[in-house]
């Protein structure tokens, strides 16, 4: 009978290789945007150009690390198969993907290579960061917690300096006006996405790692962060867990929690210094041009708007299987959605039909309550702010590693709880 494989089967073993090899990873995924790809020559979100340059390098080295990892038990077939069995809802996504790229090349005609990075490195990240000792785990967040800080430093630095990092391309176009930084993580959208998803993982304690006086000196640091990468929607859901998380504290300790007078000693001494320097902040202008954005979003709102006026020119056919691609492109241009349909749950229908995105859409919900199972409330939390923040722009219908780094970010911060799975036989 074949040896049992446990649901921590595609963990790296103990090692410097292996660890090396999560730090790495960890670098490319925090470091290298596809801005930064296209800036080197990568022809990764343009046509033409090798197949290789159609992934993130990240992407490589996680399906390399996660071969590697089977390998270690054996064959490395055995170790895949048994891991799916004792994952379904993983695999189920996964054959989710799978259909869903099946859909794109065969039907609708769209390149699937698009959903490797975006849905399938995801399921990678799952399996390489879920099940980590605690010595291995806490230095790679305390690197998530350093480049977070880099990166927002970076973005200030952009903002103030009046220079970008990586040039900011749409559509092949060079976004000259354009104010808000890119700093490590790329797009502005991306930054704001990705840095409100890393302050909700401090609100539910994903600062553990770092000393208790850095904690909110981390939180406020990624704040100012906001500011300068302009995600209005991102920003308006992170107050909206602030004020849930205030909600839930008063709540726990009316019911009888007990709690540290310390805590409420450092609030009286961090509130008044925290008002100062927003106010200082403000006098300086550096909320101006943030500000500004809402009070007039240059048609962003009204984009989000005209989208849903491109249903009115689908037949049936068109809206349950998918449309012409090229047919959509040209209803955009005409509507003006020149930056394309800023939600993913609508693109994603546009883009292959309700059949299969609504179908798609269970699966990946299904994934997000995986993730949730084994990281508790703040990796709930973090998955239902990224999720309401994508329903506000491309994000997952375009290609981009930012699941997979948001994956990896709740299982490095969010390490409370582990869920006890039975072992299976492949």
């Amino acid at each position: 009978m074949s040896r049992a494989v446990t649901v921590n089967a595609l963990s790296l073993p103990p090692g410097s290789l292996g660890s090396a090899g999560l730090g790495l990873l960890v670098l490319l995924l925090l470091t290298v945007s596809p801005l930064a790809l296209m800036a080197l020559g990568w022809q990764y979100g343009e046509t033409g150009g090798s197949p290789i340059e159609k992934f993130h390098p990240a992407t490589f080295l996680a399906m390399g690390l996660v071969l590697l990892s089977a390998s270690h038990r054996g064959n490395p077939l055995s170790a895949l198969i048994a891991t799916a069995g004792a994952n379904p809802a993983v695999t189920i996504y996964l054959a989710g993907v799978l259909g869903l790229m099946a859909h794109a090349a065969l039907v609708v005609g769209l390149p699937a290579t698009t959903f490797v990075d975006t849905f399938i490195l995801p399921i990678a990240t799952l399996f390489l960061f879920r099940d980590l000792g605690d010595g291995r785990r806490a230095g790679l967040a305390r690197l998530v917690h350093i480049l977070f800080a880099l990166n927002t430093g970076l973005g200030i630095a952009e903002l103030q300096g009046g220079f970008r990092l990586t040039p900011l391309y749409v559509e092949g176009e060079f976004l000259e006006t354009e104010w808000r930084s890119s700093a490590l993580l790329g797009h502005p959208l991306g930054n704001a996405c990705l840095t409100g998803s890393y302050m909700v993982l401090l609100l539910a304690g994903g600062g553990r790692d770092l000393p208790q006086v850095l904690r909110p000196l981390a939180f406020l640091f990624a704040a100012a962060g906001m500011v300068v990468f302009g995600g209005r929607a991102a920003t308006a859901f992170v107050v909206a867990a602030i004020i849930f998380s205030s909600l839930s504290a008063c709540a726990a300790v009316l019911r009888g929690k007990r709690f540290h007078t310390s805590s409420i000693l450092a609030g009286l001494v961090v509130v008044p210094l925290v008002a100062v320097a927003v106010l200082g902040l403000h006098e300086i202008g550096f909320f101006g041009q943030f500000l500004d954005r809402f009070v007039d979003d240059e048609g962003s709102a009204g984009t989000r708007v005209e989208m849903f006026a491109l249903f009115n020119h689908l037949n049936l056919y068109d809206l349950l299987i998918g449309p012409d691609p090229a047919f959509i492109s040209t209803l955009m241009r005409q509507y003006g959605l020149l930056y394309g349909i800023e939600s993913f749950w609508i693109a994603m229908i546009f883009g292959h039909g309700l059949f299969v995105a609504l179908a798609f859409f269970a699966t990946l919900i299904g994934f997000c309550v995986e993730i949730a199972r084994h990281t508790g409330r703040g990796g709930a939390m973090a998955v239902v702010y990224f999720l309401a923040v994508a329903s506000t722009s491309l994000s997952l219908s375009a290609k981009s590693p930012i699941f997979g780094i948001l994956v990896m970010l709740i299982l490095l911060l969010c390490h409370g709880r582990t869920v006890a799975h039975p072992a299976r036989h492949p």
